[in-house]
């Protein structure tokens, strides 16, 4: 009896080609796995980051209700203050409540501070909080007592006793009320989130009303609760829930989100007329759009991987098909049947694949993170995938019948590029990552639209399939007039290559988005370090409101270390336009020291000129005057967009030339550890490294910025793995061909140049297909990244130039892929020869 040959024999026969296949598997299951776990391990700390990083002011729910004097309502003491916390508590949704930090918090105070003793420009607000005695230490006096009728108690906080002129034992007049002041006191433990939610208890606030000349100073005074709920004042009742950080992650972000919303609603079907006032709305809001635009962008990677990966896998199956197509026939010609040829070549897969691409997954678990659907799922798929074209490839080789016919191939091509115009088309209007925000990462609509890179790739790989051999019969009939036989065998090599769609499908999204992930990562650090420039305006940026004196700014001018110093004045002030005034932000500099100080870096200044720059709102006054740094008259002679390093907020801009008398603001170029030592007190010092630093350290960014390094290089390796395979399928009939041109006389050097005269061509045109589709990516698709980059709005948008050295970058990396695989060929041609 004839013996057939089995799984095992057909893997022992062929090691070399499936170990190449278990490598190819093995990589990508790792890839595929590990990369959604790495940016997942991201996202909650990014969701912690978000909430964390906010003030607890802002990120904290407040309820509030305002009681005016002689409401015949409740919250007449404080025991129904406590009540009312617990009631609206109890209103909580439940993903809400499950993020609420335990500890409670409420107060009430004065709706508006109230003037002391009819002196000008002199206020206090009187306020009561809840566990205030635990976070208090009194250094004079005592806690206030409880009052009688229209006199109360109160203590002030020790910081603001000199500033205001209260000693312990004052008695004070506000209003109808007669305060006398108990105690001074201070934080036992500033760094206590209990000052952070009651800020104005350690510290003086200093107001200006527009066209004032002097500030009001308002002092926050604790007060006994029983005795301020009493008083007919108009009281502001606030509830504050805390979330607790550690408890937001990118699971419930969006869950969280809904119920704050549900909670508001709730509040408004209350008797009492209370109002939810929270920033974590806005917080959540804009966590969860970077959140669905990140895994967008890594769906587009691993969509890519997938396809590349899927499709170098295939090109290593149906090398090992060609070599057991032998094996397969011989056991046709003996009886066996199409399912036992389809299994057993499947199986001799499997025995590979399936190892690998389980180890692949259990490599991954090494990578932080928790398993995402694709890090469990796609190990498994590609597996199956690899197996599933073994199969597909054995029925083919052992006879059976061929699938598909050309009208089936133009009209899934057809499909193919309609779709890749209409994800573009999509992307561009509707965008990608903002819609959808549920648990799930990506919304219905990105789960079309993120392949739409993918399919803009294949559809440029369509083109050069049906594009390619025009062009390369154009230049076969220009090398046929020559009278090199070289070039003429080559390319008429060229013309006949059999089975280059798979390679070019292959190759040609490789190229694309791995040129795509790199012009993308490199821009973006571009637009970082812009952003970087752009908060700080300097190298180094030195403010102190209190001012700097001129002996500091000689000393830190002459310091070793230091190359050029510019002071300036930054403030505010009313320009006195129109009625009331308008608020403005005033820079006083010497533009034309400026433009010199930060000559070479990206910052765009306004040109240095004789007249003073006002923002487009205040260009139409003929002149105004301002208070600040001194009294005195603005005529515009231009305008001004913007400052670095300063933030005018909703207020006019103004940029007065020359230096200034008063100097607040010092921008130095230098070494930031030379300048450290010579800061006075109270000056605050931020460089470009410490900006870009913080904008690059965020969670979702970095692990952005690594994932699109990741899929480049692992794209990168699979288009050159794709090329060798493509190379190595076809060096059996290479030989056979180079071996009825030896009789003629061709020599090995002449065999390596017909051999990479075959191989360039379709090599070239779909490196050069790829590199240009992965270059226009970024303008085609229109995705803005401002959110990695400091906010700078339109970073890497559709209308972003193209920056130049990750261009360059992707364009080597084209360059090298094609040159490797040409060096490639030339040796295996002259080996071929030789052979």
């Amino acid at each position: 009896m004839i013996r057939l040959p089995g799984v095992h024999g057909l893997l022992g026969v062929h090691k070399g080609v499936a170990a190449l296949l278990a490598a190819l598997v093995f990589g990508a299951a790792l890839v595929v796995s590990a990369l959604p776990r790495m940016v997942e391990s991201s996202l909650d700390a990014a969701a912690r980051s978000a909430v964390g990083s906010a003030p607890p002011g802002t990120a904290s729910l407040a309820v509030q209700f305002t009681r005016r004097p002689f409401d015949p309502r409740g919250m007449r003491t404080t025991k129904q203050v406590a009540k009312a916390d617990t009631a609206w508590r109890a209103l909580l949704p439940t993903a809400l409540r499950e993020v609420a930090d335990p500890g409670r918090l409420y107060d009430f105070a004065t709706s508006s501070p109230i003037l002391i003793d009819d002196r000008a420009h002199r206020y206090m607000t009187l306020k009561w909080v809840s566990g205030a005695g635990r976070h208090v230490r009194y250094v004079k006096g005592g806690p206030p007592g409880r009052g009688s009728g229209t006199r109360v108690e109160v203590a002030v906080p020790a910081v603001a006793a000199t500033e205001m002129s209260i000693r312990t034992g004052d008695t004070l007049r506000l209003g109808d009320l007669t305060v006398k002041v108990t105690g001074l006191f201070e934080p036992v433990r500033p760094a206590d989130r209990f000052w952070a939610l009651e800020p104005e208890l350690t510290y003086v606030i200093h107001h200006r009303v527009p066209l004032a000349m002097d500030d009001d100073l308002i002092v926050t005074a604790l007060a006994d609760g029983d005795s301020l709920a009493g008083a007919e004042l108009p009281i502001l009742f606030r509830w504050l829930v805390t979330p607790a950080q550690e408890r937001i992650g990118a699971g419930n972000a969006a869950a969280v989100l809904a119920d704050t919303a549900e909670f508001g609603r709730r509040l408004g079907r209350q008797d009492l007329e209370v109002t939810l006032s929270t920033g974590l709305d806005r917080i959540l809001a804009e966590y969860l759009q970077r959140l669905a635009l990140t895994r967008a962008l890594i769906t587009v990677f691993l969509s890519g991987l997938a396809v590349v990966c899927l499709g170098t896998t295939a090109l290593a199956v149906l090398l090992f098909a060609g070599r057991v197509r032998g094996d397969l026939l011989l056991m046709r010609a003996r009886g066996a049947s199409l399912a036992r040829t389809m299994l057993t070549c499947g199986g001799a897969v499997a025995l590979v694949a399936v190892p690998a691409a389980a180890a692949g997954q259990a490599a991954a678990g090494f990578v932080p993170g928790a398993p995402t659907a694709v890090a469990r799922l796609g190990p498994a798929a590609l597996a199956a995938g690899t197996i599933a074209i073994a199969c597909a490839a054995a029925l083919v080789r052992s006879g059976g019948r061929r699938s598909g016919n050309a009208l089936r191939r133009i009209v899934l091509e057809l499909l193919v590029l309609a779709l890749a115009v209409a994800s573009v088309h999509l992307l561009r209007t509707r965008g990608l990552g903002t819609r959808g925000l549920g648990t799930g990462g990506l919304g219905t609509g990105d789960a079309f639209l993120a392949p739409g890179p993918v399919l803009l790739a294949l559809a440029a790989a369509l083109v050069v399939l049906r594009a390619g051999p025009a062009l390369i019969h154009l230049v076969f009939r220009a090398a046929a007039r020559r009278s090199g036989a070289v070039p003429f065998l080559g390319l008429a090599a060229a013309r006949a290559v059999p089975s280059a769609a798979l390679p070019v499908l292959t190759l040609l999204p490789a190229v694309a988005l791995a040129a795509y992930g790199m012009v993308t990562a490199g821009g973006l650090e571009e637009a970082q370090r812009q952003a970087a420039w752009e908060r700080t305006g300097a190298e180094i940026r030195v403010e102190r409101a209190e001012g700097i004196a001129p002996e500091t700014l000689e000393q830190i001018a002459h310091a070793p270390g230091v190359r050029a110093v510019v002071p300036a004045a930054v403030g505010t002030t009313v320009a006195e336009v129109g009625f009331g005034g308008r608020p403005a932000t005033v820079v006083a500099v010497d533009l034309g020291a400026y433009h010199r100080l930060v000559a070479g870096s990206p910052l765009r200044l306004p040109p240095p000129g004789s007249g003073a720059l006002v923002s487009r709102d205040l260009s139409a006054a003929g002149s105004f005057d301002v208070g600040w740094p001194a009294r005195t008259t603005v005529t515009p002679a231009g305008t001004v967009d913007a400052m670095p390093g300063v933030a005018a907020g909703d207020g006019a801009l103004i940029v007065l030339p020359g230096a200034p008398a008063q100097v607040n603001t010092l921008l130095i170029a230098g070494d930031p550890e030379a300048v450290r030592p010579l800061l006075p007190s109270g000056a605050n010092m931020t460089t470009v490294a410490g900006a870009l630093a913080e904008i690059t350290g965020a969670p979702l960014t970095a692990a952005l910025t690594a994932a699109l390094r990741v899929a480049a290089a692992a794209l990168a390796a699979y288009a050159l793995a794709a090329v060798a395979i493509a190379l190595t399928g076809g060096a059996a009939r290479r030989a056979e061909d180079l071996g009825l041109l030896r009789a003629l006389g061709l020599t090995r050097r002449q065999a390596g140049l017909v051999t990479v005269l075959e191989a360039a061509p379709l090599l070239v045109l779909t490196a050069v297909a790829g590199l240009a589709a992965g270059l226009a990516m970024p303008a085609l698709i229109g995705i803005d990244l401002s959110a990695y980059a400091g906010g700078r709005q339109g970073a890497l948008s559709g209308g972003a130039l193209l920056p130049a050295l990750p261009g360059v970058v992707a364009g080597a990396l084209a360059a090298g892929v094609a040159a490797v695989a040409l060096a490639g060929a030339y040796w295996g041609g002259r080996r071929g020869h030789a052979g």
